[in-house]
């Protein structure tokens, strides 16, 4: 890497020597040239990007159950398997690497 290169990436962009233009901002063979930036997501941003977009487009909430649980809290009825809780935090785990291979 020359260390002109190197310096160019710490100037403003207005004041770069970029591609065909000049240092004063025209073109070099008077002819604008038009090129476009690409971005290219990875696999995993592509997943990331995809269970976002399904959260966003829905609640996530049960009415219905979150109002029994709410009860039984209130009543002291309810009970806590923490064992199951464990088996369903690693099933979801487990899901989860299974879709994004």
């Amino acid at each position: 890497m020359q260390i002109k290169n190197l310096i160019d990436t710490f100037r403003p962009a207005e004041n770069r020597d970029v591609g065909n233009k000049s240092a004063r901002g025209g073109t070099a063979s008077g002819a604008s040239t038009q090129q476009s930036d690409r971005v290219t997501l990875s696999a995993g941003a592509q997943t990331l990007r995809a269970a976002m977009t399904a959260a966003q487009a829905s609640s996530g909430v049960r009415a219905e159950r979150v109002e029994q649980l709410k009860h039984q809290v209130e009543t002291n009825t309810y009970e806590m398997n923490s064992r199951r809780t464990a088996e369903k935090l690693v099933e979801q785990e487990s899901s989860l690497w299974e879709r994004s291979v």
